[in-house]
């Protein structure tokens, strides 16, 4: 498919001279609706693929690259400034404000949306205390497990495991890494969690997710995640059908991490297994990279506030 094979040459790191024959028009829509766009355009912009590409198509591009850089600064920088002020509560980073400073090059390559960190239920009377003049407590969800924060302008989601609703998690603070640009007490999840929480939100949109987030896993399959840790934690989480589905769909996007995903890929029953294998056929239609279940979400996080 010459779409799927122009959209994998422009979100590598490293593009090839020429891109294989395609609409160029619906590779832009596509790359836009999945949140791709700021990743492609740069890679675009810094090679010599960009030379032989249509000025409309390079600045469609280039323009969601910038709202996306101007977005993801104010976003990061507040979520430092309250962080730091809550120096003393531990809390763990998770999806894109992990993964911009150690799975992507360049801060621009991926939406951050809205923030999300791993808060304690119980330290969360000092983690507001902390903040007080910088957020506001706007609600709860997830019978307690989740909760909100914000500054009139942005949102921060606390939870207590790798996505909301999951449960609370333990080894998911206990292998953290530090994360001291963020604070004292800040930290990222392990790759093996941050696998789990990628998969983990895969699995809640019945792996009809933006193909951004499988970005987010073909890097940290790069990063050689324990195949052991990652199916035992799955299974502990009742993540082994998502897990399953998204390491084929991974490899099926992504040829070049097929041997990594097949190393995470959970042993199933053979009725999961057709469950699976109908959820994996229906991600893979062509028309879902048009049409995806989250792309006004994909959207909406391309949009500076």
């Amino acid at each position: 498919m010459a779409l799927l094979d122009a959209l994998r040459a422009v979100v590598s790191f490293t593009p090839p001279a020429t891109l294989p024959e395609c609409d160029l028009a619906l590779l832009a829509d596509v790359l836009e609706a999945h949140g791709l766009a700021p990743l492609a355009s740069y890679g675009i912009e810094h090679s010599r693929v960009g030379a032989r590409l249509p000025a409309a198509f390079r600045e469609k591009l280039l323009g969601q690259y910038q709202a996306v850089a101007n977005d993801n600064v104010l976003r990061i920088v507040s979520l430092r400034a309250w962080l730091r002020a809550a120096e003393d509560v531990p809390v763990v980073l998770l999806d894109a404000a992990a993964y911009l400073d150690w799975l992507y090059p360049h801060m621009a390559f991926r939406p951050v949306g809205d923030l999300r960190i791993a808060l304690r239920r119980e330290d969360r009377a000092a983690f507001a205390r902390a903040v007080d003049g910088l957020l506001s407590p706007e609600g709860e969800a997830d019978g307690g497990g989740t909760a909100v924060y914000g500054d009139g302008r942005l949102r921060l989601v606390a939870t207590e495991g790798l996505w909301p609703g999951a449960p609370a998690d333990g080894p998911l603070f206990a292998r953290a890494t530090p994360f001291r640009a963020f604070g004292p007490r800040a930290a990222r999840p392990s790759k093996e969690e941050a696998l789990l929480a990628t998969v983990g939100e895969q699995g809640r949109l019945g792996l009809l997710a933006p193909l951004l987030t499988y970005v987010d896993l073909r890097e940290l399959l790069r990063l050689g995640p324990d195949p052991a840790h990652v199916k035992a934690r799955a299974a502990e989480l009742g993540l082994s059908r998502a897990l399953r589905g998204a390491s084929l769909l991974v490899a099926g996007w992504f040829p070049e991490v097929a041997e990594a995903a097949q190393a995470i890929r959970p042993e199933l029953s053979a009725a999961e297994r057709i469950a699976v294998d109908r959820a994996v056929d229906a991600a893979r239609d062509p028309a879902r990279l048009r049409h995806v279940r989250g792309v006004e979400e994909a959207l909406r996080l391309l949009v500076a506030p």
